[in-house]
């Protein structure tokens, strides 16, 4: 098996060498080791408080529950060593953006650039009058639901909930990227999450890129998209690339 995966990676490296614009896909598997967990993996998370219809019916129920659940873990978390390796990658040019489909700012947090976070970020807020953002630092959660100082309208957690409409200007600017891309690298994401997950498929499918996918077990993508499968954690196969790159 290690043979195995040695080639895989030998293979990997060379066509990340032969690529003009390589593009970074990633998703939650890139954050479990700064303690973030995975979508299906959350203790005591009622999912449906992330529906939009939910969100304008009960408000102040979702921003109770919000903070509870995401508010005391995300702005903690610090980047692994994943996120360092990809920011390495970046800084020599073998990477040359991130489409994100988490709700982090840990690629940001590494140091990365031209990231595209196309399902919102943790820390952002939106008003749904107004549409004025506000970082979460910038409001007030004395009385809930926190409202614009703009318009008196409600605030809303600044991702994309289940019915929602697809964040603007970073969906798009993730799709401009993805349509620069020569070769895209899959991270720790299942494909799941909708629309983001149709990035990859547009990647190949119009624009007939090369894919690379790094994950512990195959995904949607694998059977139908993917070159390469990588069966290892992010940041085990990202160390690996990052060396035969190094070493070539």
């Amino acid at each position: 098996m290690e043979n195995e995966i040695l080639s895989l990676i030998d293979e990997a490296a060379r066509l990340i060498k032969q690529s003009k614009y390589v593009v970074a896909f990633t998703g939650a598997g890139m954050s479990v080791d700064s303690g973030l967990p995975l979508y299906n993996h959350w203790n005591n998370f009622d999912p449906h408080i992330l529906d939009i219809n939910y969100f304008r019916q009960n408000p102040a129920e979702v921003w109770q529950e919000f903070k509870k659940s995401f508010l005391t873990i995300y702005p903690q978390a610090k980047p692994n060593r994943a996120h360092l390796l990809l920011k390495e990658m970046q800084d020599q040019r073998l990477i040359r953006g991130i489409i994100s489909v988490n709700i982090d700012d840990l690629h940001q947090k590494a140091g990365s650039t031209n990231v595209h976070n196309v399902c919102g970020q943790i820390n952002g807020s939106v008003c749904q009058n107004c549409a004025h953002k506000f970082n979460i630092q910038e409001i007030s959660f004395e009385h809930l639901p926190p409202t614009c100082s703009e318009c008196g309208g409600i605030l809303k957690p600044d991702i994309l909930f289940w019915g929602d409409l697809v964040p603007d200007p970073e969906y798009k600017l993730g799709m401009k990227e993805a349509n620069r891309a020569k070769l895209m690298i899959i991270i720790g994401t299942s494909g799941t999450i909708m629309p983001a997950g149709v990035i990859p498929m547009f990647a190949k499918y119009r624009r007939h890129v090369s894919i690379i996918e790094i994950n512990i077990q195959p995904t949607v993508y694998t059977s139908q998209i993917t070159d390469i499968f990588i069966p290892l954690p992010a940041a085990e196969a990202l160390s690996l690339l990052k060396q035969h790159l190094l070493e070539g």
